[in-house]
Formats: structure tokens, C-alpha cells, sequence
């Protein structure tokens, strides 16, 4: 997609981070808010793929634009802080909390690399509910679920689990852990889960978040696009026979998605009588075969009704 298409919405959505006197956080509200009156199933509902792996997805894909043209740009080396276990830079750290202020309605997200993370405002879990596995499995101490372009995983953590520095996430391309800081016990650490993927995913493209209280969640990039049967290889594998297969329209090569177009405009042009593209490509051929060097019907006004009474006779072809 061109960055002009991309960018078409900007006037509109700097009109309402405007109105929203520039607060990120209200901005996302009003975001939310239109997609609960107008959509909320496809966001919310559970019979859809997770709201928060949608924007999660999308997230992933403007920070990684964001970083690339960053990366051209010289940036001064990051330290981290004494005493904070670092985030391994093959994965993105956010950390999830409501605002005080608009605890009920508005998502506040803070991101940062490798670094410590400390949410703002309360520790109130937000997103609550367990994730819809119907592409995936509940595995009891984490489940999972697809699309055929990304993953994601969600572990439950216990309530004492607050902040990012409480957690280490090791995301290698073949393989995934998570550990959890033992509260009881300083300097110690239980492992949630570990293992190795089956197929490969793309390791600076993922990231990881923490729900305080509530869980972690993971959102993997596939190397490849193709429908896992599991996660981890020492998983018994699911039927791929029984997953939702729909893909979502936007993340079609553009090519795919001008056929589907296509073949939507030719069912409206039947359904209204009228001809579909198909048929006016003959039909171009036909008014240009019209009046070609010999051809009987030459020098007259084309009238497509000849034509078919000409093939239905069998004249066409033997003259």
C-alpha cells in the first residue's frame, strides 16, 4: 500500500487528536469508543479473533516503520537502570494499565526497550477474560491462537506480578520462555513455560506485555505464512480441519483484493441486469473486431444484437 493511501485518513484523525487537546490516551478512547458503537462485535466479541491481538498487530507494524527509519538516524546508546533484568532486544516490552482518571474507559500504554517499565496511574488489570483459542489450544498454564500471519500466546501470572522488571520473557526464533519473579522469595524465579516452536518466527518483529495481576501476552510474527497445528513442539496437535481459516481482507496482497473487488462489482452487476467486466472486455473486442478490415459488418453502426444472431446462425467464423 502507497504511503499517499496510507496517509489519506491523517486530515481526519488530527482533527480528533486536536479535539482531544493532543492526550494520546483520549485519543484512544474516542478510538474505542466509535468501535464499541459501531462495531463491537468484531472488537470485542468472543466469537472474533482477540481485540487486543488486532491491535496488538497493527502496533507491531507501525513501531517496526518506526524503528527502520530510526535505525538510519545516529541514536545514543541506552543504559538500563542497576538492579532491573533487561529485556532481550529480540523483544518489544509494554506494559499495560488503566489511568486513574479514566480507569473505566482509557487504555494507557508505556513502552520501552529493555528497560524498566512502571505503568501510570493504578494497577487495575484491564482486558480481563481468558483468549479465544478456537485457532488455537488452552494448554492450562498458557493458551494460544492464529492467524495464518502472527501469533498470540497469553499466561496467567499471579496477582503479585505488577511490574515488567518482574518478569523475563527469553524470545529466540525457534524457542520461547517466561519466568516470573518469586515475590516470596527474592532473586528467585518460577518458569511459566518454555519450549520450542515448530516453525520459525520472526524474533525482532514480536513483542510481549504484561496485564499487572492478569497475565502476560505475547504476540509472534511468523516467519511464513502458513496455519501451526501447535505452539510448542511437545504440544499434541490440533485439527487444522476445525480452525477459522478466513483471513482478514486488509492483510491480502493487493492483487487478491483487486479480484475480490472484481468479482463483488460483477455480482452487484448481475443482480442489477447489467454487464459484468467480463463482458465488457468482449464487448471492447467485439466493437473493435466491428469495423476491422474485412469484416461483413464494417462501415455499419455497431449493434451487438447482430452479433448474436450472427453467432446463433453460425455465420461468425465463415466468413
Amino acid at each position: 500500500m502507497s504511503s499517499e493511501c496510507e496517509a489519506r485518513h491523517d486530515p481526519d484523525l488530527s482533527g480528533i487528536l486536536a479535539a482531544e487537546d493532543n492526550s494520546i490516551p483520549a485519543f484512544f478512547n474516542a478510538v474505542f469508543g466509535f468501535l464499541a458503537r459501531h462495531c463491537p462485535e468484531e472488537i470485542y466479541g468472543s466469537t472474533q479473533i482477540s481485540g487486543e491481538h488486532l491491535v496488538s498487530q497493527s502496533y507491531c507494524k507501525w513501531r517496526q516503520q518506526y524503528l527502520a527509519n530510526r535505525a538510519q538516524e545516529p541514536v545514543e546508546a541506552s543504559h538500563c537502570e542497576d538492579g532491573v533484568v533487561p529485556v532481550p532486544p529480540v523483544a518489544k516490552e509494554v506494559v499495560v494499565a488503566t489511568d486513574n482518571e479514566q480507569e473505566q474507559k482509557t487504555p494507557v500504554v508505556v513502552e520501552h526497550d529493555g528497560a524498566n517499565i512502571t505503568p501510570h496511574g493504578s494497577n487495575r488489570p484491564v482486558c480481563p477474560g481468558r483468549l479465544d483459542t478456537n485457532n488455537g489450544a488452552d494448554c492450562g498454564n498458557y493458551s494460544w491462537t492464529q492467524t495464518i500471519e502472527d501469533l498470540e500466546v497469553r499466561i496467567p501470572v499471579p496477582s503479585t506480578i505488577r511490574k515488567g522488571r518482574q518478569v523475563q520473557v527469553s524470545l529466540q526464533s525457534g524457542s520461547v520462555g517466561v519466568s516470573v519473579e518469586e515475590t516470596s522469595t527474592r532473586g528467585l524465579w518460577r518458569n511459566m513455560m518454555e519450549g520450542k516452536f515448530p516453525h520459525e518466527v520472526r524474533g525482532d518483529e514480536s513483542m510481549w506485555s504484561l496485564v499487572p495481576g492478569e497475565h502476560v501476552s505475547i504476540h509472534l510474527e511468523k516467519s511464513e505464512e502458513r496455519w501451526w497445528d501447535r505452539l510448542l513442539v511437545s504440544e499434541e496437535p490440533i485439527d487444522l480441519k476445525q480452525i477459522d481459516a478466513e483471513r482478514d481482507f486488509s492483510t491480502l496482497p493487493e492483487e487478491e483484493r483487486q479480484r475480490i473487488r472484481e468479482l463483488m462489482w460483477n455480482r452487484q452487476q448481475k443482480e442489477q441486469g447489467k454487464s459484468t467486466s467480463d463482458q465488457k472486455r468482449l464487448e471492447g473486442v467485439l466493437r473493435e473486431a466491428w469495423n476491422a478490415e474485412g469484416s461483413p459488418f464494417k462501415g455499419q453502426m455497431y449493434d451487438p444484437s447482430v452479433l448474436d444472431m450472427a453467432a446463433s446462425g453460425g455465420i461468425l467464423g465463415h466468413t
